[in-house]
């Protein structure tokens, strides 16, 4: 496992590392340069000094010089001659150039400078072994205390690095100080601006997950509240059906029984649909024709809208497309064709559109002849379990908690109005979407 903590100091070591050797380098040159310089100030001034006893130079009294000086003095007469060298045996130029000049003599360099004078020629030499060993050793001293300086700076760096990583210690602590059930958000003031997005998008997403298990825990009491009395119809048609006298009252029992197992399968099945519909997020998401997923929801309720003499039709303009899950759609069709057609009276109609607003926003609207819904009740028809005084037997009170589920996981809109007829039309807008092409007219079934 990486560690931003490794990677940062062995980063931040790397980088130290190479300033200070290009520092090390620079001022390594910039001491040998100065260094020589230094060098051949010294060279002048020794010639300079020794102005005044060029006349004396035969009498000259300097210290004798062994094998090892670091310096030679030469001096010629004003007619050439060479009237004293301070290290006699060592061969040297015959010749002076005046000024600065570089001597080879037996396969070693000198570094030598001549000056004129009245009473002749002056020229201080050095070997520039000697002036390299110097200068190499100046250059050392130095750079030596850089050198040392790296260890410091790797002290330095990691406990810098350390710092500035504490807080993401104290965050990750603290998440791991909690179990499956704390989703408290997470306190951590003084937070660097690099890591309080981070905590805040985890507090969100601890929010997120407390309402969901708040949603699911209320889910979970409203399903065991709900199922309680299908069940308990169902042991009670059991009995009576146990206790019928003759023949024609086990038939009525038997037909009872089998009307409450449908209604305990119905609400199961919602139920099941209300919680897949909730907890499910992107899978299967694809391009889905809206005309499809109407069309197959009006085919489920056909048999109910047949049975109610109910004119069910459907106008869709083609090619009106959403990005979402199919099968979800479809269920989403469903209830709300299938809420249309149970609250509308025997020989009503129950008519679906599906239309592209001007924004470019897929809608599918379901407009009933029903008896409608009063504006101070519309909100509540969403909740779970809701049902409205003289509904009609047979329904659970999820269809629309379903519809209301599946259309915020598409990210559409519902909006509840008063259809032409009276009753009651239910509006879901679904995001903009891309132009399908030429518009071929709409299409009634």
């Amino acid at each position: 496992m990486t560690s931003i903590r490794a990677r940062l100091i062995a980063g931040l070591l790397a980088l130290a590392a190479v300033v200070l050797l290009l520092s090390v380098t620079l001022t390594y040159r910039r001491i040998l340069e100065e260094t020589s310089g230094l060098f051949d100030y010294q060279l002048r001034q020794m010639a300079l000094s020794l102005r005044d006893q060029a006349s004396m130079a035969p009498t000259l009294d300097l210290p004798p010089q062994g094998e090892d000086a670091d310096f030679v003095i030469q001096i010629w007469n004003p007619f050439g001659t060479r009237v004293y060298l301070s290290r006699p045996g060592l061969p040297m130029l015959d010749r002076a150039v005046l000024g600065y000049s570089d001597l080879s003599l037996q396969g070693q360099r000198w570094r030598a400078y001549a000056l004129q004078t009245d009473y002749g020629v002056i020229q201080v030499a050095q070997p520039w072994r000697v002036r390299e060993q110097l200068a190499r050793a100046a250059a050392l001293r130095s750079v030596y205390p850089l050198l040392l300086f790296l260890p410091l700076m790797a002290i330095a760096i990691g406990w810098t690095v350390g710092r500035g990583l504490a807080p993401l210690s104290r965050v990750a602590r603290e998440v791991q100080q909690r179990d499956a059930y704390s989703l408290k958000p997470i306190q951590a003031p003084a937070l660097p601006r690099e890591i309080s997005p981070l905590v805040n998008e985890l507090n969100r997403l601890l929010a997120r997950l407390s309402a969901a298990f708040e949603t699911q825990r209320a889910f979970v009491a409203d399903a065991a509240h709900e199922l309680r009395s299908p069940l308990t119809a169902l042991r009670l048609q059991v009995q009576l059906l146990q206790r019928a006298p003759d023949e024609a009252a086990r038939r009525t029992a038997t037909e009872q029984l089998g009307q409450a197992i449908d209604r305990a399968i119905h609400l199961a099945t919602q139920l099941l649909t209300l919680a897949r519909s909730e907890s499910d997020t992107a899978a299967g998401v694809a391009a889905v024709e809206l005309e499809t997923a109407a069309r197959e929801g009006a085919a489920d309720t056909a048999p109910l809208a047949v049975h109610k003499q109910i004119d069910l039709a459907l106008d869709a303009e083609p090619g009106v497309q959403v990005r979402g899950d199919a099968a979800a759609l479809r269920i989403l069709a469903r209830n709300l064709i299938d809420n249309a057609v149970r609250y509308t009276p025997p020989g009503g109609r129950v008519h679906v559109r599906i239309a592209r607003a001007a924004d470019g926003a897929a809608t599918l609207r379901v407009e009933d002849s029903g008896p409608g819904i009063p504006p101070s009740e519309r909100e509540r028809i969403f909740d779970r379990f809701y049902r409205r005084s003289g509904a009609p037997d047979g329904g659970s009170g999820l269809g629309l908690a379903i519809v209301r589920a599946i259309a915020e996981r598409h990210g559409a809109a519902i909006g509840l109005d008063q259809a032409p007829g009276g009753g009651l039309a239910v509006t879901v807008r679904f995001a903009s979407q891309p132009d399908p092409g030429p518009d071929h007219g709409p299409r009634q079934s």
